[in-house]
């Protein structure tokens, strides 16, 4: 497993696992459905406006209509698409992945048109594709040539072992626990998230990132609850805290 790792604002350092060729191939193929399932409206559309009209009329609402609804959509839908939803295509957000800057910062207009412009080369000139999955699978950071020339890259965002919301509220609320620290109230339910998901990263990839980050949630959790000191065993806090908060709270 190839990851990545960016250090924010506040010099925490966050790893994210790469994403994949073959998720990356996925999400293009998904986003090519949607892409024909559009074409099959927008020409059952244009067959409705030109029903009834006059051969003349007919021809030069047909040269307007193809352009704004077919060949636009067409070349435009990766890069604009893209910069709205912030590097998720429809494809990329079933698949749980992300265009970002290498520098983890989200990309924009310039990175996502730069990935566009070469993919003549990745995917059309190199073979449908074949090209694009050979460079992003050899690359250290599994980038193409698109990636490589805007300085981009693609990471998961959707871990399928990571907890939601119905995890949190599931915690049993045991009528023989006493909380330990009743100013976990003050938390919401994102923040418990934030916890109960840094808690699993640790379990699961024990490395020395997750583990800062871990040390690093639990000074400031303790912080915003006003306590002294953060507590010697962090793990075993941040499991207190998210404890006391679903039993205080439910």
């Amino acid at each position: 497993m190839k990851t990545v790792s960016f250090t924010t604002s506040q010099f925490v350092t966050i790893e994210y696992e790469l994403a994949s060729p073959v998720y990356r191939a996925v999400a293009s193929f998904l986003d090519v459905i949607f892409l024909c399932i559009y074409f099959m409206i927008a020409g059952y559309f244009i067959n409705m406006n030109l029903f009834d009209l006059d051969s003349n009329s007919m021809q030069n609402r047909l040269s307007v209509m193809t352009i704004f609804l077919v060949r636009l959509p067409w070349f435009l839908y990766s890069p604009i698409i893209e910069y709205l939803t912030n590097g998720r295509s429809l494809g990329k957000l079933i698949m749980g992945i992300r265009v970002v800057k290498s520098s983890g910062e989200t990309a924009g207009f310039r990175e996502y048109f730069t990935r566009w412009i070469f993919r003549v080369v990745d995917i059309w000139v190199g073979g449908f594709g074949f090209l694009a999955l050979l460079v992003s699978g050899t690359t250290e950071k599994r980038q193409r040539i698109g990636d490589i020339m805007a300085d981009t890259v693609v990471i998961k965002v959707k871990d399928t072992q990571m907890y939601g919301l119905k995890d949190v509220l599931s915690i049993k609320n045991s009528d023989n626990h006493v909380p330990t620290y009743p100013n976990a109230i003050r938390f919401t339910d994102e923040d418990m998230l934030l916890i109960k998901n840094t808690i699993l990263r640790v379990q699961r990839f024990p490395n020395q990132v997750n583990k800062d980050f871990a040390i690093e949630l639990a000074h400031e959790t303790a912080h915003l609850m006003g306590l002294p000191e953060t507590p010697p065993k962090k793990m075993e806090f941040l499991k207190t805290v998210l404890q006391d908060y679903v039993v205080l709270t439910r």
